[in-house]
């Protein structure tokens, strides 16, 4: 081979090995590329599975938040917190309602303390793919009977409550949420650590039970508008002090007679206890524009009692209503629902007449009644121990027996055959006033950190 031939084919082989270098040259760039961009995959791969599972806790709290506030305004439940729908389903003694379970409500202060043993008090939910399964027990940890379906996670929260101590606040009470996107003690309790993978995320809130009697009246009887009677005969009895010993409060003339008898603070002269004509309750209708609730005197004077206007307070949790257009009888119609629904507001509707044919209520555990129809007691002589509002345009009262607490008409009312004894009870009114209404939030008392 020539010279010239060796030397052109030496060239051609230099020509292949530069083309070489640069496809690997080019091969490791991409590579690193490829690394490179693969890295910033997997990056935003974990980064997303990290915000999923802190946003799955988070939003799994505040879930537990708004059950735990909805079971508070509930009746009386089963151990896996579902409610007792049927007075068949109570046991002796009932199963308690949420409230009752974790709170204790002092019936003269308002100030709401745990009841004993305070620091094992939980209830806890957990998301078992497809709803949620509860667990309210008395003492120890939630432990839920649940069967998964899918492959999760399967988000659990757990909720405590703690009393407000510094300073002291009637009403209020402070609420935990602890959730965690897996189900363990170790991940749910008060305590806890986190560990890789866990989503966690803590709610607090201030919670504050609305009284369903915002102001309690001052006598035995208050009536707005007049007072009569009709072979009929009332005792009113107020021996209070602190209340002023009130016996009988109208927005018109009280009447006098042989029919009422007053009886009130010892020294004080009995026709001093009833007062008549007062302004602030006889309340006439207005004409303001535009229309308004208060237009109405009879909308004010229940606004006055209750702090809200009439279709506002319809609307709270707390509410119970029961259909009395065709009449009701207290012990078949009404007493079930207090039983089932202790702390709670009975609003009887239809405008029919609540015959009082049993004892209803106690000392300790007195009612709030809401009627749009007249109260009267049946055959017997029986003890109602609470408060009754009635709306009704003439509220003739009726019957042989004995009220503990207060009535109050909204509208006028009449002493109508046999003998009924009105006794001021300040403790029934303070039990009424101070553990009977609705939980709410407290404006501004929401907080994802601990305190």
């Amino acid at each position: 081979m020539s010279a010239r031939a060796m030397q052109a084919t030496w060239l051609h082989r230099q020509r292949g090995a530069a083309s070489l270098v640069v496809v690997m040259v080019l091969f490791f760039l991409v590579t690193l590329a490829a690394a490179y961009t693969s890295r910033n995959l997997l990056f935003e791969q974990r980064t997303s599975a990290n915000n999923f599972r802190s946003t799955l806790a988070f939003e799994t709290a505040e879930a537990g938040a708004e059950w735990a506030l909805a079971r508070l305004n509930e009746g009386r439940m089963n151990d896996d917190c579902t409610p007792i729908t049927g007075v068949g389903g109570l046991s002796s003694p009932p199963q308690p309602s949420f409230r009752e379970r974790y709170l204790s409500i002092d019936p003269t202060t308002g100030l709401i303390t745990l009841p004993a043993p305070f620091d094992t008090r939980i209830a806890g939910c957990v998301f078992n793919g497809t709803g949620w399964t509860c667990d309210c027990p008395a003492t120890g940890n939630p432990n839920p009977t649940v069967t998964y379906s899918g492959t999760g996670p399967f988000a659990a929260f757990w909720v405590r409550f703690q009393a407000v101590t510094s300073p002291t606040k009637p009403f209020a009470v402070r609420m935990q949420v602890n959730a965690c996107t897996r189900v363990a003690d170790d991940c749910l309790n008060f305590s806890r650590e986190a560990q890789s993978g866990d989503g966690l995320a803590t709610v607090w809130s201030m919670v504050a039970l609305r009284s369903g009697l915002s102001a309690p009246p001052a006598a035995a009887l208050t009536v707005r508008g007049t007072i009569g009677h009709n072979s009929g005969n009332i005792t009113a009895t107020n021996t209070d002090s602190a209340s002023g010993g009130f016996t009988v409060h109208s927005g018109q003339a009280v009447p006098t007679g042989s029919w009422l008898t007053l009886a009130t603070i010892p020294g004080t002269p009995h026709q001093l206890s009833a007062v008549s004509n007062d302004p602030m309750l006889a309340l006439p209708d207005l004409t303001l524009t535009p229309a308004q609730p208060a237009n109405q005197g009879t909308n004010r004077m229940f606004n006055s009692v209750f702090g809200m206007w009439p279709t506002t307070y319809a609307a709270q949790p707390a509410f119970v209503s029961v259909d009395c257009s065709g009449g009701c009888d207290a012990g078949s119609d009404v007493v079930p629902k207090i039983q089932l629904n202790p702390g709670r507001v009975i609003n009887l509707t239809g405008g029919g007449t609540l015959r009082i044919d049993t004892d209803v209520g106690t000392a300790t555990d007195p009612v709030l009644i809401v009627t749009d129809g007249s109260v009267e007691f049946s055959s017997g002589s029986h003890n109602f121990f609470g408060v009754i509002y009635s709306r009704v345009a003439n509220w003739r009262l009726q019957g042989d027996g004995t009220v503990h607490g207060a009535l109050i008409a909204e509208r006028d009312f009449e002493a109508r055959n046999d003998s009924q004894n009105l006794i001021y009870d300040p403790a029934v009114r303070a039990a009424v006033r101070y553990r009977i209404g609705s939980f709410a939030k407290v404006p501004g008392g929401w907080r994802d950190v601990r305190p």
